[in-house]
């Protein structure tokens, strides 16, 4: 028996080891500089493996992270359902299926090897990141090798021109620099590598210095400090309107021209709703709630006088929709799962007009998605707005994530970005992705900053092009013949 776990330990270590810095980069931990050779070791290991070890050294690796990256579901589901032993099954199946998304990148990286394609890996590892993350029904863009950087501006500002994946490719960049480093007949393929690396950081600090005419615009971002999932719901809505007025009332008397609040302080199905906070033309709002009967929507309403509203396009799987649920009707009941189903929008992604200003909101899950601020910038938007209820996974990673890709989604699209949740995080960011001002955690108040609108459009066009083709050359890469020319 301990000479099979030997066995088993010495063939498979270097997943186990790439695994644990890989895990080491992201929050709790935020040693985010061993993300550039977390993957060495089984870059390594993987350029001599065949078919079937590259699929388990990939698997292995990837249930590994996810177990770690997705705990917050175990503390989630046990604190809904109080049952430890079922609040595993969410948990572990997410991480056993998130698993063969690496399998698959680890042999597309395999399939780099054989042909030689270093310079390709990066792409490869992209190509599957954005396959997981827009995959239908279970979407999530989620344990990102880019993610860790986010607060590193000059790092990261290479999104901007081929949004979050682009950093994830430079990540990899690196590591499989380091790895052919490592072996002496392999570096003669690093100068490729270097001058790739070298363009990307070009990019980043050009981007990092590039300024446009823009007009301060004083905003306050709302923080109820109401616990929104687990708090006492007979007192809710008194709490949110006690800490909303008294917020409101402050936002008027600093001059503030709008006031940002998180999603879901104004359940409501009407239309305009009626928020238990009191509406004051003196200090125009932003803020989350439901409406419809029928069709039920989770909704950014804006309101100065008049009323805009905008529908969520992403919604969360199990919170906010349950696949199969007339199928599978005890998958909801075991769960104590919503019992309706929210409905995406059917006008797709829309800016709302505001105190004069044109504004793109991002209804919590949908802060993940690169395309949502992307479509916000196309449509017109000065600044995007994310609204957030995290208040499901405090104390846990989660929110940490969750508020990391905040900086992404204002880089990618040049955009000033303010963040409301009901705990927290609520903070906004500049154009650059760079930290003007934060909450206190759970604390009730309002964050009072100015922002730097744009005068003139600041997004790339072409963002998207970069993962398309990122995403292409994942699934087309088993195919592609195996002579071809070095990179």
């Amino acid at each position: 028996m301990a000479s099979r776990v030997k066995a088993w330990f010495l063939s498979r270590w270097p997943s186990l080891l790439s695994a644990a810095l890989f895990s080491l980069a992201y929050p709790p931990f935020d040693i985010w500089p061993v993300m550039f050779v977390a993957l060495v070791p089984m870059l390594y290991q993987l350029r001599t493996a065949d078919s079937k070890q590259a699929w388990r050294i990939g698997y292995l690796f990837g249930f590994l992270v996810f177990l770690g990256q997705q705990y917050w579901l175990y503390d989630l589901a046990n604190h809904w359902i109080h049952r430890p032993f079922l609040s595993l099954v969410p948990w572990v199946i997410t991480a056993l299926l998130e698993g063969l998304f690496f399998g698959w990148v680890a042999r597309l990286v395999r399939h780099c090897y054989l042909r030689g394609w270093l310079l390709l890996i990066p792409l490869a590892w992209a190509g599957v990141e954005v396959c997981r993350s827009y995959i239908p029904v279970v979407a999530l863009p989620w344990g990102l090798a880019a993610t860790p950087l986010y607060h590193l501006p000059l790092l990261i500002q290479s999104a901007h021109f081929g949004t979050i994946y682009l950093v994830s490719a430079f990540v990899l960049l690196v590591n499989v620099l380091a790895t052919a480093w490592i072996d002496p007949k392999e570096r003669s393929k690093v100068r490729p590598l270097v001058a790739v690396g070298l363009v990307i950081l070009a990019l980043s600090t050009y981007q990092l210095f590039a300024n446009v005419s823009t007009t301060p615009f004083p905003v306050t971002v709302g923080q109820p400090g109401v616990d929104m999932a687990f708090g006492n719901r007979r007192t809710r809505s008194d709490d949110i309107a006690t800490n909303v007025d008294s917020i409101s009332a402050k936002a008027i008397a600093d001059g503030s021209r709008l006031l940002v609040l998180p999603e879901g302080v104004g359940e409501d199905d009407h239309f305009p709703p009626r928020p238990p906070f009191r509406l004051d033309r003196r200090i125009p709002m932003l803020f989350g709630g439901q409406r419809g009967t029928d069709l039920v929507y989770q909704t950014a309403f804006a309101y100065d006088g008049q009323w805009t509203y905008a529908d969520k396009t992403r919604l969360v799987i199990f919170g906010e929709f349950v696949p199969g649920r007339d199928t599978f009707p005890w998958i909801a009941k075991t769960f104590d799962l919503p019992s309706g189903d929210l409905s995406a929008s059917q006008k797709g992604v829309k800016a709302v007009d505001v105190s004069g200003v044109k504004a793109g909101p991002m209804l919590c899950f949908e802060g993940l998605f690169p395309e949502v601020s992307f479509q916000q910038a196309r449509n017109g938007a000065k600044f995007i707005a994310v609204m957030c209820i995290d208040d499901w996974y405090m104390g846990t990673p989660a929110p940490a994530q969750l508020r990391a890709a905040a900086f992404f989604r204002a880089v990618e699209v040049g955009l000033p970005l303010v963040r409301s949740a009901s705990l927290g995080s609520t903070l906004a960011i500049d154009a650059h992705g760079r930290l003007i001002a934060e909450m206190p955690l759970k604390t009730p108040g309002g964050l009072r900053v100015n922002i730097d609108l744009p005068q003139t459009s600041t997004y790339f066009p072409p963002l998207p092009v970069f993962p398309v083709a990122a995403m292409i050359f994942a699934l087309a890469l088993p195919w592609l013949p195996k002579k071809s020319a070095k990179f």
